[in-house]
């Protein structure tokens, strides 16, 4: 089955549920989290005995327990269907209008999880059409504790506003929250391991019939053989070594919630997906554990004060001393981005922005935020525009169309190589024209500032 996009990836770092999970919870969240119809079926039924039945046990048990207990859920999407018993069973939710595709999101619970829980929708409309393998994979892990609300929220919003990053290997471990140690990649998808340079790898070239399988791990499969995209999840229910097959349970397999064995020693045609071995269709493993989150610590980077120039060809960056692998930016107090729904990378410590995303930002200083899994960073950023200023305004050292004391404190920053001027921010400098920059410079213009000197330079 082909993925459209990448949206059936919920992504998810996330801190750990405090205490034993709980199907219970207000009146309101309740609501939320599922729907009428939903709480009179059965699988709503088997989903709280496989929680109970699971409550002592580790993440991946309790992931599996809820995957088999949705075991038979069916996206009544097609043509002919009974909507009012469907609706009875629990298996319908139609949004706007009935989507009469059972490939696609349609109408099933999980999807209407993300619509109107995570993204926060209208329960009278549907957001999209998306194949759901991934939706439910990451309901699962939802119910047995692995998320936590806000960052399941924020991550999943990233994913849905981002059409870039079909198919890419990382973008489908980064939006499960994966440790990459527990992540074991088969030889075929070598080639995508670079697609999101924030990513470290360590179980590369593994041969799928070598990868340690173990009942609620998670399986990434690539159908057609090739490695080039990943296109389908689901999770481990067992591994025969002896035999080589491989039993799973998934979502949207025939437009159901069902458990499937593939023989990873055969060629075939597997379920009218082409002829190839089997094993190859295998595209990576994962273990995963509850997410413990860094400790909070306060981030440093070399200078809080930033400036860039909309003339300029290239974006900025800004190294931090963040462990994190993710971050997000806030300028003036609004949500900016993120590295997953943009083109910033981060990578080791190092947040770059490209260009095309700092160009729409207006002319002068704005505050900036760059929030971290272990802290925030408050800076100050400068927009300029160089080549629609006055020229020769001697003292405007951050070239941000005003002297301030910034200016002064800038010029102190690059004598104590702390900060580094263009030509064009040094020319601003030299304030006493002697063609230099040096203390008295940055003392001119505080006399300036003081009143005591009229002009500058």
């Amino acid at each position: 089955m082909k993925i459209k996009r990448i949206i059936c990836l919920l992504t998810v770092l996330s801190l750990v549920l405090c205490g034993a999970f709980s199907i219970s919870a207000s009146a309101s969240g309740e609501e939320l989290k599922y729907s009428d119809e939903y709480k009179t079926s059965p699988y709503y039924i088997k989903l709280v005995q496989a929680l109970e039945d699971t409550k002592d046990g580790t993440t991946m048990e309790k992931t599996l327990a809820v995957a088999l207990s949705q075991e038979g859920y069916k996206n009544y999407a097609t043509e002919g269907v009974d909507l009012k018993q469907a609706r009875a069973d629990g298996n319908l939710w139609t949004g706007a209008e009935l989507r009469m595709n059972q490939w696609e999101t349609g109408n099933t619970e999980y999807t209407r999880w993300a619509q109107r829980y995570v993204m926060n929708g209208d329960e009278e409309s549907q957001y999209a059409d998306y194949d759901w393998c991934a939706i439910f994979t990451s309901w699962c892990l939802y119910q047995a504790g692995y998320y936590d609300d806000d960052i399941l929220k924020k991550y999943f919003y990233c994913y849905v506003v981002d059409p870039r990053i079909f198919y890419d290997a990382d973008s489908w471990i980064e939006s499960f929250n994966l440790n990459q140690k527990l992540v074991y990649y088969a030889p075929n998808v070598h080639h995508k391991l670079d697609a999101m340079p924030w990513n470290t790898y360590y179980n590369v070239d593994i041969d799928p019939l070598e990868m340690p399988y173990k009942p609620g791990g998670l399986v990434f499969f690539t159908w057609d053989g090739s490695g080039k995209y990943f296109s389908h999840v689901g999770i481990v229910v067992g591994f025969d070594k002896k035999t080589n097959i491989l039993t799973y349970t998934n979502g949207n397999s025939d437009g159901q919630v069902i458990t499937r064995q593939i023989d990873l020693d055969v060629t075939e045609d597997f379920r009218g997906q082409g002829v190839t071995l089997n094993s190859n269709r295998i595209a990576a493993y994962a273990d995963y554990d509850k997410y413990i989150a860094p400790e909070p610590k306060e981030i440093h980077t070399e200078s809080s004060e930033i400036s860039w120039d909309i003339n300029s060809e290239s974006g900025l960056k800004i190294q931090t001393d963040s462990e994190s692998i993710l971050a997000s930016v806030y300028l003036d107090d609004k949500y900016y981005g993120s590295i997953i729904e943009s083109n910033m990378v981060f990578h080791e410590g190092l947040l770059s922005i490209g260009r095309s995303e700092l160009v729409d930002l207006s002319v002068g200083r704005h505050s900036m935020k760059l929030v971290f899994d272990d802290g925030e960073l408050p800076l100050t950023l400068t927009i300029t525009d160089s080549e629609h200023m006055p020229k020769g305004f001697i003292g405007d050292v951050d070239l941000d169309g005003t002297v301030t004391i910034l200016d002064a404190t800038a010029i102190q920053r690059y004598l104590a190589n702390l900060e580094e001027l263009s030509a064009e921010q040094q020319k601003m400098a030299d304030t006493d024209g002697d063609g230099d920059v040096t203390i008295i410079d940055a003392t001119y213009i505080q006399r300036y500032l003081a009143g005591m000197d009229q002009i500058l330079g």
